[in-house]
């Protein structure tokens, strides 16, 4: 991962008051892992739309693949992770071929 985009929440970048900003832990992580954070404004809808959808169909895919399965709760993480492989591989409207083909 190289880039995070959010909107500028107190949970994930830290608080701010009069003297300054205060970075939590996840804001200190990133920075030592040379992981650039791009903030949105956070009343704008637009570009959360596009994030939510495609956080809704992966998990989405992450529940069709449990519930399906028969296997337990816990393995979320290894079926997000096959979830994303899949959406990464298979062309799309916008692009029709796959990102192995560009």
């Amino acid at each position: 991962m190289k880039i995070i985009k959010s909107d500028i929440g107190v949970d994930y970048y830290g608080r701010y008051d009069e003297s300054g900003q205060h970075p939590c832990l996840f804001t200190k992580f990133l920075k030592k892992r040379g992981i650039y954070a791009q903030y949105i404004m956070s009343g704008a809808p637009q570009p959360n739309i596009v994030s939510k959808r495609c956080n809704w169909t992966l998990m989405n895919m992450v529940r069709s693949m449990l519930s399906n399965s028969c296997l337990l709760i816990s393995l979320w993480m290894y079926a997000s992770k096959a979830a994303t492989y899949l959406l990464n591989t298979i062309p799309n409207k916008v692009v029709q071929k796959t990102p192995f083909e560009l």
